[in-house]
């Protein structure tokens, strides 16, 4: 999207994108939706009382409900979760929330405080748009240069500035909406959280999860990525 050269050149790719996309949701629905998707929830949660949710998983983590929207528990989260009420402990994403558009945003935080137990945590981890911009436009750091070599491969031009990155960070790779710390706390106020903090990306209530951020994700993710706690009422 970032390469187009005019409006039409901007939708072809844009609608080229999307029809791949839901060929491949389709296709997961067809082979894992409906009643196997439903029986896999209610065995899961037979088995875990307190069960802990794992949304854009591609890869799984133990003791979770691990969720791919092209996987074998397909969960589609513009939609109304498929998941009882007060059934999880522990939600966590990462790089999948900047995907939505910010009204399918709002949306999902109210599905996800719902399905959540009292006292139930919600983490979210995505691009920081307040992060982004400190790190690219503050003073020279090896965050930084790791944003700006990793983005310049998608341009052509002999030059990659920080507009150039924070570009990419935009409106690459399907993203929708760039979050931060202030935007996070109006919306999950507005859902009925109790509070919204920004924590370590690598230090999290979960041990598992912190083993698996720790040893799967890369160096851009640590500098571009933001994790949002998100707790419901006791």
């Amino acid at each position: 999207m970032i390469n187009a050269s005019c409006e039409i050149d901007y939708l072809y790719r844009g609608l080229r994108a999307l029809v791949g996309f839901r060929s491949k949701t389709a296709l997961a629905w067809l082979r894992h939706g409906h009643f196997v998707r439903a029986r896999a929830i209610r065995s899961y949660l037979d088995a875990h009382p307190d069960g802990k949710l794992h949304l854009g998983s591609t890869n799984s983590l133990p003791g979770f409900l691990n969720s791919q929207i092209m996987g074998a528990v397909p969960i589609d989260v513009v939609r109304p979760l498929p998941l009882p009420d007060r059934s999880f402990v522990l939600i966590y994403s990462s790089h999948l929330v900047e995907h939505l558009h910010r009204l399918q945003f709002f949306d999902f935080l109210a599905e996800s405080r719902r399905v959540l137990k009292p006292g139930g945590l919600h983490l979210i981890a995505t691009p920081s748009a307040e992060k982004i911009a400190r790190t690219l436009y503050g003073p020279d750091s090896p965050e930084k240069s790791t944003l700006l070599e990793a983005g310049a491969r998608f341009y052509p031009e002999p030059f990659h500035t920080p507009a150039h990155q924070l570009n990419l960070t935009m409106r690459a790779y399907g993203h929708r909406f760039l979050y931060d710390l202030a935007f996070m706390r109006e919306a999950g106020r507005a859902a009925g959280f109790a509070s919204v903090e920004s924590i370590d990306n690598f230090d999290l209530p979960d041990a598992h999860l912190s083993e698996y951020v720790g040893s799967r994700k890369s160096k851009r993710w640590y500098c571009e990525t933001e994790t949002y706690v998100f707790r419901v009422p006791g």
